[in-house]
């Protein structure tokens, strides 16, 4: 009988061993690397950590069933884990969702609604449309919130839980329930998902004069950069080029350092934005210059334009190279990396703030305009670009 609980005890031991060394390379970390007053404290660690592998262990060897699939297990200990940091940002991506987050980031092409979606004040909520996109044909609006997809409901459902079953093959159908703000009755819209391409930068003439070069930035990717200064090329070598529109509303975001590049095309020099770490270190990332001239701008923005697109229109508008106009922005200003784990999903972390030039954070605030334009109701005439028009050629004039 001794000897056999002796035999018991010793194997879960050695299973307890061998979980913390299967959780320490699931998680990609090293948790020695912990710090506590600014030195190594492992046995803090292994305090902390106590309780999480005698749960593990536990469920190992007393739940009913045995057949337990313990990766299964340590993703859910882990989305648990970010979810108790109460950042709708910080979150756990498997496989599939990580190879979809880098196909979007550098291809910009995938099969779906068109919509950006995120958490805020605990509930689904779309950050913006897609232009083209089934989503945005549909009457799809920033700051719709999303109760039900397919008769399931969203409340408590993750974000990449949401993903998944909105993506999906072209042709296909899938059916949202929606509440709107200043709307009493839900939206129940079914949408055929399509493939969704999508083109960074779009431009046309505009103007009475044909003189105003519009510039649309849907969002802040690998291709921002290189499609805006063809652009912006194009521009300049047209001499009858006055005035500048650069649309930034409905644009979710994007990489920092995309952000960084298209404010420099239109900020000659000084700082773009500036960094705060966990550490209170401030890192301030200056512009990269441009050789554009230094047109009169103005830039739309909404409630959709967050995060990259609030990068770029505080920055020129602390620094005074134009106006914006519209409606005030999202409000996200922190900023995301993503950490790829052992077996091929990841995490996407929030590491840092972000403040604009004169040090405004603009986190779960937004940014003001300076021109305050509510669009039309009827969605037919675009009030805010029809007036950002009208004040770039009284401006001219």
């Amino acid at each position: 009988m001794v000897k056999n609980l002796i035999k018991i005890k010793r194997n879960k031991i050695i299973t307890l061993i061998s979980i913390f060394v299967l959780v320490s390379v699931i998680s990609g970390f090293v948790f020695f690397n912990i710090r506590a007053n600014g030195k190594t404290n492992e046995e803090e660690l292994f305090n902390n950590l106590e309780p999480f592998f005698e749960v593990l262990n536990l469920i190992r060897f007393e739940y009913v069933e045995k057949d337990i699939d313990l990766d299964e297990v340590v993703q859910g200990a882990i989305k648990g884990m970010l979810k108790a940091l109460d950042d709708p940002y910080t979150r756990y991506m498997d496989p599939q969702a990580l190879k979809r987050e880098q196909e979007d980031m550098f291809l910009g092409r995938f099969g779906g609604l068109g919509i950006i979606i995120s958490i805020k004040d605990d509930q689904l909520t779309i950050i913006s449309p897609i232009e083209d996109t089934p989503a945005y044909r549909a009457g799809i609006k920033a700051g719709d919130k999303m109760v039900e997809i397919d008769g399931k409901s969203t409340e408590g459902m993750e974000l990449d839980e949401a993903v998944n079953i909105l993506r999906g093959e072209k042709g296909t159908e899938v059916s949202i329930v929606i509440k709107r703000e200043n709307v009493e009755e839900v939206l129940k819209i079914t949408i055929i998902r399509d493939i969704i391409e999508v083109k960074a930068v779009k431009n046309e003439i505009m103007g009475k004069n044909n003189n105003l070069g519009y510039i649309r930035v849907t969002t802040f990717n690998a291709n921002t950069e290189p499609e805006l200064e063809e652009v912006l090329n194009e521009f300049k070598n047209n001499n009858d080029i006055q005035g500048i529109i650069l649309d930034l509303r409905n644009n979710p975001g994007g990489l920092l350092d995309s952000a960084i590049d298209v404010a420099s095309k239109f900020i000659k020099e000084g700082a773009v934005v500036h960094i705060k770490n966990r550490d209170g270190i401030v890192a301030s990332m200056e512009s990269r210059g441009n050789k554009y001239p230094e047109w009169p701008l103005f830039v739309l923005v909404n409630e959709g334009s967050a995060s990259a697109s609030e990068i770029v229109a505080g920055a020129i508008q602390d620094s005074g190279r134009g106006k914006l106009l519209g409606e005030r922005t999202f409000g996200k200003g922190v900023v995301q990396q993503v950490f790829n784990l052992y077996n091929g999903s990841g995490i996407a972390i929030t590491t840092s703030e972000y403040f604009t030039p004169s040090e405004r954070s603009i986190n779960h605030i937004g940014i003001e305009p300076d021109i305050l334009v509510e669009p039309t109701e009827d969605g037919e005439q675009d009030m805010q670009l029809n007036k950002a028009i009208q004040y770039l050629e009284e401006e001219l004039n």
